[in-house]
């Protein structure tokens, strides 16, 4: 019999994904809420918006399908497929006289037609964007980025095993022995 080297997560890839695939109309990750344009198309509100960023630049679509990969139970994907404009023309991604970002969705890339043509990201890249139609031009839209819903920025994490950290995690209110048994006064000495 022979030894197996591979780790079990390298042969479950190699299986390939379980042939029944999980489809989404909406998908909340890294504090975004993303709704495909299918759900969104009698609502208010927009939430079909993706911007990935990849070689050093910044991608924008409309997320047309949620599909869920499950790998027989070992592990679970999540793709987004979207339409995604073409950046590479001034016809389809430019820049405003104020610097905003306006892209063109009649200008398509990555349609999946060819099979160099990829239309899916990982739900992980993806950030959310909204696009807000141009008054002047309705075949532009301008990007607006947003930032995700209940992530905060903490600082920088302290890497340093001393007692300064601890001090540095106490509570603002937490008040040394020294003045809790001082005398209180409880008279206004700072009016006449």
């Amino acid at each position: 019999m022979m030894e197996r080297n591979c780790s079990e997560e390298l042969i479950v890839i190699a299986r390939g994904p379980n042939n029944i695939v999980n489809r989404y109309d909406g998908f909340i990750i890294n504090g975004f809420k993303f709704h495909t344009q299918e759900r969104e198309k009698f609502r208010k509100t927009q939430n079909s918006g993706v911007m990935v960023e990849a070689d050093g630049k910044n991608y924008y679509g409309a997320l047309t399908d949620i599909y869920e990969l499950d790998y027989y139970g070992k592990f679970k994907v999540v793709l987004f497929r979207c339409n995604w404009v073409d950046i590479n023309s001034p016809r389809g991604l430019r820049q405003d006289i104020n610097g905003f970002t306006l892209v063109n969705f009649s200008r398509l890339i990555h349609t999946g037609v060819l099979l160099k043509d990829d239309p899916f990201v990982f739900s992980s890249q993806a950030r959310q964007v909204f696009f807000v139609q141009d008054s002047k031009d309705k075949n532009w839209s301008l990007v607006i980025k947003t930032k995700p819903r209940d992530l905060y920025d903490m600082g920088k994490r302290l890497e340093e095993e001393d007692d300064d950290t601890y001090t540095q995690c106490m509570p603002y209110n937490v008040v040394p022995t020294d003045e809790v048994n001082a005398p209180m006064s409880l008279i206004r000495m700072d009016v006449e």
